[in-house]
């Protein structure tokens, strides 16, 4: 490098790369070196690994930043000359970022560059509990004198095996240097052996804007979605969503969101209820980036549109946590957890009583990146829901195996 031979120093560096790649200092010269004979792509790929092994080199961040520029990738390349300008540095070192900075701002946005990811996945496993149902296999109505009660078959607990596939796609258009347009669809599709009643589709779309200014993101979007069951319209929800996000150091962020909905039920229109939800989130980079862990805590509340059913609408709080990790360059383990606790409206039918639930989830897993873009991820989650009126509580474990392909 010191004699002006790029090409030649990445031909001595690339081999090195499977037994120096958590070697930031290894990760640094062979991005630079890749990034200087043309190779922007797997300078990308090194100077990212450099930072995310070294956070505090700023030194590596501004080369991520022009190795971003030489790619075209302009949006990110300012946001780690800020983050890098932010850091320790020469006089002379911080007065280059501003210039270049300065020029980036100054520059025409190229509003036909839009940048989209997606993916194709497909997914198999077990549900211990399908139809999300009490293992109560009777239980007693006070309307009817304490009478006992038998759960008909249909509507106990069913365990089955299941599978499907899912798809994505995601697009960002810039329109200037702060604000862009975003959209993004999903679709998603679970079929269930012995149990097809429970066989499911899914799909959700959202548009919207963003804008950007220092270190705050605003983002509202229009969000809808569809739900079948068994082949049979079983919901749908359109509403309007909007979240601040504050970038408070290179390492942590806070946000602000808020979300309103109209649900509306295809077979019992009595449901039909407006959803508000609004919270306030936190995340935070750990061990040099390696683990990230985050945390919200929200309201919500669910109205009936239909009057004399208020039993259907409820309030509720929550809480939710999670972290992932980086063990390894191919492996990633993440997991979360969810609190709920909802009090319903009015008197629950045959039971005289007001309804309260409290729901808890957990899931964890593990990522595994055989190959570039490609993604195996063994996953288990657990809910328990709890309820003064049986018929609401219940247990279930699911267990999936999913591989993913992303694009590009």
């Amino acid at each position: 490098m010191a004699e002006g031979q790029p090409q030649a120093a990445f031909a001595i560096l690339e081999p090195l790369e499977p037994e120096r790649a958590r070697d930031p200092a290894y990760s640094f010269l062979l991005g630079i070196s890749a990034l200087d004979a043309g190779h922007n792509a797997r300078a990308i790929f090194a100077l990212e690994r450099a930072v995310l092994l070294n956070p505090e080199d700023n030194l590596a961040r501004a080369e991520l930043a022009r190795a971003y520029l030489a790619a075209g990738e302009t949006a990110e390349a300012r946001t780690e000359l800020r983050r890098a300008r932010q850091g320790q540095m020469p006089a002379e070192a911080a007065a280059a970022i501003d210039r270049v900075l300065g020029a980036i701002d100054q520059e025409p946005v190229d509003t036909t560059a839009s940048i989209w990811r997606g993916y194709v996945e497909g997914f198999a496993g077990h549900d211990s509990n399908a139809n999300s149902a009490t293992a109560a296999g009777q239980f007693a109505l006070p309307a009817f004198g304490g009478i006992v009660f038998e759960m008909s078959p249909e509507n106990q607990r069913r365990s089955a095996a299941f599978g499907g596939a899912g798809a994505g796609l995601g697009v960002r258009l810039p329109l200037n240097a702060a604000w862009e347009l975003e959209a993004a669809v999903n679709a998603r599709t679970t079929f269930y052996r012995h149990a097809d009643a429970f066989d499911s589709r899914y799909l959700d779309a959202s548009a919207g804007v963003a804008y950007t200014r220092g270190a705050s993101r605003f983002t509202t979007a229009l969000q809808g979605n569809l739900q079948d069951i068994d082949r049979q319209r079983y919901r749908r929800n359109a509403g309007l969503s909007a979240q601040w996000q504050y970038t408070l150091d290179r390492l942590s962020q806070v946000s602000v969101f808020a979300q309103h909905g109209r649900l509306d039920y295809a077979i019992d229109p009595t449901r039909d209820a407006d959803r508000t939800v609004y919270g306030l989130g936190y995340a935070r980079a750990l061990n040099e980036g390696r683990q990230v862990a985050y945390g919200s805590v929200y309201r919500a509340q669910e109205k009936p549109r239909a009057s004399g059913v208020e039993n259907y609408g409820h309030r509720a709080v929550g809480a939710r946590a999670g972290a992932e990790a980086t063990l390894t360059d191919r492996w990633q383990a993440f997991a979360a957890v969810q609190y709920e606790r909802r009090r319903y409206g009015g008197s629950e039918p045959f039971f005289d009583m007001g309804r309260v639930d409290r729901q808890f989830d957990f899931t964890t897993g593990l990522h595994f990146k055989p190959a570039p873009a490609w993604r195996i991820s063994p996953q288990l989650a657990f809910v328990r829901a709890q309820s003064n009126v049986v018929l609401f509580e219940y247990r279930r474990v699911i267990w999936q195996l999913a591989v993913r392909r992303e694009f590009p």
